[in-house]
């Protein structure tokens, strides 16, 4: 049990560090028509777009036995190839967190015109203007596209819903019952904290969003990334080695 929650603590660590929830959320925050609401709908989004991923985890390892075979000595081979998959996904997270880091790259920032158009193809921003940050909308569609954006950058973004369906899988993986729950909140209490801060800041300190991104994303990227990039890995190297602890026939 106790390994079991150190890599859901580390997972749910490596979802805190990770810059794209929290960078997006202040972006949000920053509206100036409906900051507030805007803020809020996109942490509620963001905290779907969790629970929508782990729960995909949590799927995945139902499906494939993961409950059964953890107080057996091997698992299906379904099982060994999604936990091998897993293991390859976090590292490979990981690798391009610690490369990031190498290169010094800035943080992906979605309200800077050169990152949209990046992202954004312009044949589809030009059928949906509503998918760029920058176009006026009313009050309502605001709110709403907030709110997607807080799903999609958390249940959805290849870099944060791989770490959500791995904690997920690892949290069914968990014997007793009391003590799955208890992984699970100890998930849930670190992982939902980039989710929310935009709108606890937003509530404590209006029109602050601005100066706290930009500090933040200084620190981050001198420091976050590495510290991602670690829990990754470590997560990654416990994962895949007991893929193959619990190989069929090993």
């Amino acid at each position: 049990m106790s390994t079991h929650l150190a890599v859901i603590a580390t997972l749910a660590l490596a979802l805190l560090f990770s810059p794209e929830t929290l960078v997006l959320g202040l972006v949000v925050a920053s509206d100036k028509v409906v900051p507030k609401q805007a803020t809020f709908a996109f942490s509620s989004g963001a905290l779907v777009g969790i629970a929508f991923a782990t729960g995909i985890g949590v799927g995945i390892a139902a499906l494939t036995g993961a409950a059964a075979a953890s107080s057996a000595h091997s698992t299906s081979w379904p099982g060994f190839v999604v936990r091998l998959l897993i293991a390859v996904a976090l590292l490979a997270i990981g690798i391009r967190r610690a490369l990031g880091a190498i290169r010094h790259k800035p943080i992906a920032d979605v309200s800077k015109p050169e990152r949209q158009r990046r992202k954004l193809p312009a044949k589809l921003v030009e059928r949906f203007p509503g998918l760029d940050p920058k176009t006026d909308l009313p009050a309502r569609q605001r709110i709403t596209r907030a709110a997607l954006a807080g799903f999609t950058i958390c249940g959805l973004h290849p870099k944060v819903f791989p770490i959500a369906i791995a904690a997920g899988h690892q949290i069914l993986q968990i014997g007793d019952r009391g003590e799955r729950t208890l992984g699970a909140v100890v998930f849930a209490v670190i992982a939902v904290i980039p989710a929310i801060a935009p709108t606890v800041i937003e509530f404590v300190r209006p029109g602050a969003a601005v100066r706290i991104k930009e500090g933040y994303e200084q620190i981050m990227k001198a420091h976050g990334r590495w510290i991602v990039a670690v829990l990754l890995l470590a997560a990654a190297a416990y994962v895949g080695h007991g893929a193959f602890e619990h190989m069929p026939g090993h």
